[in-house]
């Protein structure tokens, strides 16, 4: 739990950080430690590179929103412990033992204690709801979520979001070579999650005949959003679908080599955001091997996206994604400007703004988001979901 900070101290830190930003990556700790009037936000693996690039920017010179703030500074914390989007594990090269998830902590304002880092969408909604202790400051400020907050949140005048993004959830095969049809149905994929059909000559001849290889489907982590939507589709196509988790294997979400390094890499399925393996086509990410300044070229996902028909005349499946940033709703109406000597309260400044255009619709914003892979919502709307 975040100690209270007596107000004579938050003072001095805040005229420290007025005068020299950078103080706080001074501290013990491993990263930059965000500052009191520094805007802290958690999330979802999903959105996250959106956010990313919005606050950092992006490797083809455009600046994000830090580049050009004031002394006061938007401090994105990753679903992700690595930059390629990995999860932690053990390390079994000397113990022999199974390689187990590790849970990594980060410090989300300076003078706290290291927490468990949030990790997805559902996680970072929760964490925020989490964060409404009277008479305490606020420690997460936002969260980019690719789930909306539900009404009934229990969050004292309820939470603000807004939409800034699309993306999508397709199934992904090797681009090399596949044994998959140029498409998958919702129904096809029902039967193959539930363990109904195990070959790929069930998939060709709707059920009729089992053969030819066997078919190695792989899904994300169930508290992952890909993971809710992809089974609320197949539910809705099959209303008695469950997981068969005899035949299912849980894997990394949006990680190619789960398809590549497979067994047998042409029989491997997964359901894969759309706007990641976009980054990967831009050419964003690098081999993790390779000490500094890197590898010479970049990392090739070595997969590929079904959009075609499926054997049984189907569309493949195609779930829409929205990515959301949100706030409490009480902090839209904040009378506090976010930077000295400015008007506008940190809300309006990056998010939504009755009169003017907030930073992630400007005309940088929308690249930095489209540079991403995710694609921009050109116009703010203002949703809101109640206490």
């Amino acid at each position: 739990m975040r100690r209270k900070r007596a107000v004579f101290a938050v003072g001095i830190v805040g005229l420290a950080a007025t005068a020299l930003p950078i103080l706080g990556s001074g501290q013990a700790f491993a990263d930059y430690a965000p500052q009191p009037n520094d805007v802290v936000g958690v999330g979802g693996d999903t959105p996250q590179y959106a956010v990313d690039l919005l606050i950092n920017g992006d490797t083809k010179g455009h600046l994000g929103f830090d580049e050009s703030t004031g002394v006061n500074r938007v401090v994105p914390f990753d679903a992700t412990a690595d930059g390629n989007g990995r999860q932690a594990y053990t390390s079994n090269t000397t113990t022999g033992a199974n390689s187990t998830l590790l849970s990594p902590t980060d410090v989300l304002r300076a003078g706290d204690n290291p927490v468990q880092r949030v990790q997805s969408s559902g996680a970072a909604l929760n964490a925020l709801i989490a964060d409404n202790t009277p008479g305490n400051p606020e420690t997460i400020n936002y969260v980019a979520s690719a789930t909306a907050p539900s009404p009934g949140n229990g969050v004292p005048g309820g939470l603000d979001y807004i939409k800034f993004g699309t993306d999508a959830i397709e199934i992904a095969v090797d681009s090399t070579l596949t044994n998959a049809p140029a498409g998958l149905s919702a129904t096809d994929l029902a039967n193959i999650y539930d363990g109904t059909w195990t070959t790929w000559g069930q998939v060709a001849t709707d059920g009729a005949t089992s053969s030819g290889d066997t078919i190695i489907p792989e899904i994300p982590p169930s508290t992952s959003s890909i993971y809710s939507k992809f089974i609320a589709a197949l539910v809705a196509a099959v209303p008695s679908f469950s997981v068969d988790s005899a035949v299912v294997k849980t894997v990394e979400q949006n990680d190619p080599t789960t398809i590549t390094g497979a067994s047998n890499s042409a029989d491997a399925i997964v359901p894969f955001s759309a706007a990641r393996l976009n980054l990967y086509n831009k050419g964003y990410f690098y081999s993790p091997t390779t000490v500094f300044p890197g590898a010479a070229s970049p990392l090739s996902a070595g997969v590929s996206l079904l959009s075609g028909t499926s054997p049984n005349g189907g569309a493949s499946l195609n779930i829409a994604i929205s990515d959301y940033f949100v706030w409490r709703a009480n902090d839209t109406t904040l009378a506090t400007p976010y930077q000295p000597g400015g008007t506008l309260n940190w809300v309006k400044t990056l998010f939504y703004n009755t009169s003017g255009t907030p930073y992630i619709f400007s005309p940088e914003g929308q690249t930095l988001i489209a540079a991403s892979g995710v694609t921009p919502v050109a116009t703010p709307v203002l949703l809101t979901a109640s206490q």
